[in-house]
């Protein structure tokens, strides 16, 4: 999409016009609405006009709550698996901590990042397998008994998942404060990316989330066979290839269940580490051999693919 001067605030006012629409309809402060006004847009931008129904379904249908109090977890996409007629349907919505209690750049990472959850598990939500209801997140799911819809188990890409959904925010993120090189009509969409450009004066933005992680995966989620095919699979909802085709490239058929086994045995000792007042030192031993379980098979992956 080439924006420029000429053509920049009809684009924006465009969404605009849908923001104010659907924050009327859900009873949104102006503080939803003016993070909306540059995240719909930037969604655009990011997944292309083609996908803008889609987009706009997405912002439409799933509400934003703003919690009372804040929770340790900052922000959290929600659904509810119901049943009507045979026919098997969620309700979504995003909560959020109240605003008073972080920054802008926190906030609009956190809407952002549960709002690109939401659009990449939009295509294909639901898949029906044998006995087993599958509720999609992008490239994990959440598993019900398809009987009495009782909950099961996630699957294992749940760390896998956030990694590849915070390079997307932070990509997006940055979509946002490039509309800060345009003179912009709007005031208040103005005021916005003004205040996002004093909290962010470094080139690129960069979110805390998942950051040890991320530095161990970099590698990866920059390739450019993997991320983009993976990327291009979550978002239409077709993720049950994606081992096999991860494996296909290293040789082994059991690799990307590694790769995830191996990921989420470290989130876990990451998150005992930071709790840990006493002992901290076997934790980071521990989380030391699983990066380097997980950088062995990036190396393979990446000594094994044609397109880096």
């Amino acid at each position: 999409m080439n924006l420029n001067q000429e053509n920049i605030n009809d684009f924006l006012n465009k969404y605009i016009s849908f923001v104010d629409e659907i924050s009327e309809n859900n009873n949104y402060d102006n503080n939803i609405r003016h993070l909306l006004y540059v995240i719909v847009p930037s969604f655009v931008i990011k997944y292309g006009i083609n996908n803008e129904l889609t987009i706009k379904e997405c912002f439409k249908n799933i509400k934003v709550y703003v919690r009372e109090h804040p929770e340790y977890i900052q922000a959290a996409f929600n659904r509810t698996l119901k049943k009507k007629d045979n026919n098997y349907y969620t309700e979504k919505y995003i909560t959020v901590n109240p605003f008073t209690n972080s920054s802008l750049s926190v906030i609009l990472d956190n809407f952002i990042h549960e709002f690109n959850h939401a659009i990449n598990s939009y295509n294909n939500e639901i898949i029906l397998k044998d006995d087993m209801i599958k509720i999609r997140t992008g490239l994990s799911t959440l598993n019900y008994n398809r009987e009495d819809m009782s909950f099961i188990e996630k699957s294992e890409e749940i760390v896998l998942e956030e990694l590849l959904n915070t390079s997307q925010t932070e990509e997006i993120f940055n979509i946002i404060k490039s509309f800060n090189k345009f003179n912009i009509d709007n005031q208040e969409l103005s005021n916005t990316l003004y205040n996002v450009k004093q909290e962010n004066n470094v080139k690129d933005y960069e979110s805390e989330a998942y950051y040890y992680q991320k530095k161990i995966c970099e590698r990866l989620i920059n390739n450019k066979t993997f991320t983009p095919t993976i990327n291009n699979l979550r978002f239409k909802g077709f993720i049950e290839d994606i081992p096999n085709l991860f494996d296909n490239v290293t040789g082994d058929k059991n690799d990307y269940k590694k790769l995830n086994d191996l990921l989420n045995d470290m989130h876990t000792m990451i998150l005992k580490y930071s709790e840990s007042k006493l002992f901290k030192g076997k934790y980071l031993s521990k989380i030391k051999e699983l990066s380097n379980g997980v950088t062995r098979i990036i190396d393979d992956y990446e000594k094994k693919c044609i397109f880096k």
